[in-house]
């Protein structure tokens, strides 16, 4: 009798735990969810890193149809991101993708940590980046292999950092830009612009790191011009100009590392948005965008990045008296036949205020 009773309560323990005990089914490459799921309900541990690069963690339990829904339908009925507002900028229009240098230290077949090397910006962030490899090429990684990881978003404040990977490979050692040490380059086109509050004497001296090949009106020894508060120069025969031209040859090897990687076809709308947040006028970029337009918008891409420091230092500009505000505008750029990731500049200009000096010119790099 006693074997009789036991019977119907192994039974029951039985289909309580078929009904109500979830069985787990493992973890996704989606930051590591986990589904757990019984006879008549699941549950889900979500840990999901969304599309802004941030890290969501909750418990759900899903009965009834839901419970028979997939991880992905289930991620819509468990949160929405927020709409972003529109923002009107043609440089935000543009798919900016960053990349980096790591030696991998962990990998699992779904998630790979990296360590980025000495130099790269992200290591000012973390010593360790984790993300999901679920998507990207297999390139059979080995951990010591250094790759180039490319991703785009932000960098999640967490331990390792997580980004969101597009792609990676095997780091090539060949460079970007072939620009050999003491190559000439000629810097086209520089024109300077004098605005001070009144009618002033104004002397301009230029010292070139290489040799001057043309400059309007002639350059002798400097510049002497009367400038007036529009713009306007009057040389000391009575000459009328609307800005100080040079040209020349120069030793500096101008930076693209970083900046920004354009279509041809995009460059005008760029240009006209990169240089208004340089500080040029309206009258100032259309003269800019005419002359270089042309030479850049037939082509497949153009890497452009705004020279600072290297073209200041190699053609350093004196300016008697000395101007409240000076903007100098100097772009290298090259020519490339595909999309090529670089780390994008910040681009910003001091406020126009009182005597104001503002010079643009560039450099194609070859």
């Amino acid at each position: 009798m006693k074997k009789k009773i036991w019977i119907p309560v192994v039974v029951v323990f039985i289909l309580f735990a078929v009904l109500f005990i979830p069985i787990p089914k493992g973890s996704y490459d989606d930051g590591g969810t986990r589904e757990y799921v019984a006879l008549t309900y699941k549950i889900v541990a979500w840990h999901r890193i969304m599309s802004s690069n941030e890290l969501y963690k909750n418990t759900s339990i899903y009965f009834g149809e839901d419970k028979n829904k997939s991880i992905d339908e289930l991620w819509e009925l468990e949160y929405t991101e927020p709409a972003q507002p529109p923002i009107d900028d043609p440089l935000l229009d543009i798919d900016v993708e960053n990349s980096f240098l790591a030696v991998i230290v962990e990998y699992n077949g779904s998630i790979a940590v990296v360590e980025p090397l000495e130099g790269e910006e992200e290591r000012n962030s973390c010593n360790r980046i984790s993300f999901s490899v679920g998507e990207l090429e297999d390139i059979e990684p080995c951990v010591g292999d250094t790759v180039r990881v490319h991703y785009t978003g932000g960098i999640m404040e967490t331990y390792p950092a997580q980004i969101n990977a597009g792609s990676w490979e095997y780091y090539s050692s060949e460079p970007y830009f072939d620009v050999s040490n003491g190559y000439d380059i000629v810097d086209e086109k520089p024109v300077i612009y004098l605005y001070p509050e009144e009618e002033t004497e104004v002397s301009v001296k230029l010292k070139l790191d290489g040799e001057l090949t043309c400059t309007y009106p002639e350059y002798k020894n400097g510049w002497q011009v009367t400038a007036s508060h529009d713009g306007t120069l009057t040389d000391a025969e009575g000459q009328i100009y609307n800005y100080l031209y040079w040209e020349g040859v120069t030793n500096a090897e101008y930076d693209l590392s970083k900046g920004f990687c354009i279509k041809g076809e995009d460059t005008a709308a760029f240009l006209e948005n990169a240089l208004k947040k340089l500080g040029l006028n309206r009258r100032e970029a259309n003269e800019f965008i005419v002359y270089w337009l042309p030479l850049m918008e037939q082509n497949p891409y153009n890497v452009i990045s705004f020279q600072t420091d290297i073209y200041t230092e190699a053609a350093e500009l004196t300016v008697t008296p000395t101007p409240d505000t000076l903007i100098r505008v100097f772009m290298a750029w090259q020519e490339s036949e595909k999309y090529i990731s670089i780390p994008a500049q910040e681009l910003t200009a001091p406020s126009r205020e009182g005597f104001t000096v503002v010079e643009w010119g560039g450099a194609e790099v070859k």
